[in-house]
């Protein structure tokens, strides 16, 4: 069966039109988080190498550099620190950028459909496309729980000087996060069983 989508008429072409916006909304929304987390990434990287870089420096100048030379030996030390962790930015944001946009397949499905007419079978597709689009959006944001987890473990233990401190610290941080992104999940592996046996019962 085909049908305009959005148009009024029968219920399954009317959950068609509805699903393509809501599916639209969704893809914007990966998009938009995909930048920012790549922008995230990048300034977390950057900053962590920084830190440690300077640390790693300016120990090594206060311990073997003349007292009257200390200061401008520091300054030397946070100017080479700024240099790595801008070297370290940039590789982590052409890693990331060579990773690419998981959801290229999602966008394509809702181009096609969006163009005006649309099959019941295509809703179904796009509602599996969107449930694998969930199943790695999950997948990514746990994989980043655990580096936002080991960036704060560095960042409390280096400035606290105390590696419990900054156990603690990276363990609450990453079970936030992946109790953020289990709860997202779950919400949408819902959201897309309720509405594929809405479809199914329409068809």
């Amino acid at each position: 069966m085909t049908s305009e989508v959005g148009k009024a008429g029968e219920p399954a072409d009317q959950m068609l039109g509805d699903m393509v916006r809501e599916a639209d909304e969704y893809y914007a929304q990966l998009r938009r988080r995909h930048a920012s987390e790549t922008r995230l990434h990048v300034a977390l990287v950057g900053s962590v190498v920084w830190f440690a870089a300077f640390v790693v420096l300016g120990v090594g100048v206060y311990f073997t550099i003349p007292r009257p030379l200390e200061i401008e030996y520091l300054v030397g030390a946070f100017l080479g620190a700024i240099s790595v962790g801008a070297i370290a930015a940039i590789v982590m944001y052409v890693v990331r950028r060579r990773r690419g946009f998981k959801f290229a397949e999602l966008g394509l499905l809702l181009a096609k459909m969006k163009q005006g007419k649309a099959s019941s079978e295509d809703g179904l597709r796009l509602m599996d496309v969107m449930h694998q689009a969930a199943l790695v959006s999950r997948k990514q944001r746990l994989d980043s729980a655990f580096e936002y987890g080991v960036a704060a473990f560095i960042l409390v233990g280096i400035i606290g000087l105390n590696a419990g401190l900054g156990a603690l610290a990276g363990v609450i941080v990453y079970l936030y996060f992946r109790f953020e992104a289990t709860r997202d999940y779950e919400r949408e592996d819902q959201r897309y069983e309720n509405s594929k046996k809405e479809l199914l019962l329409n068809l």
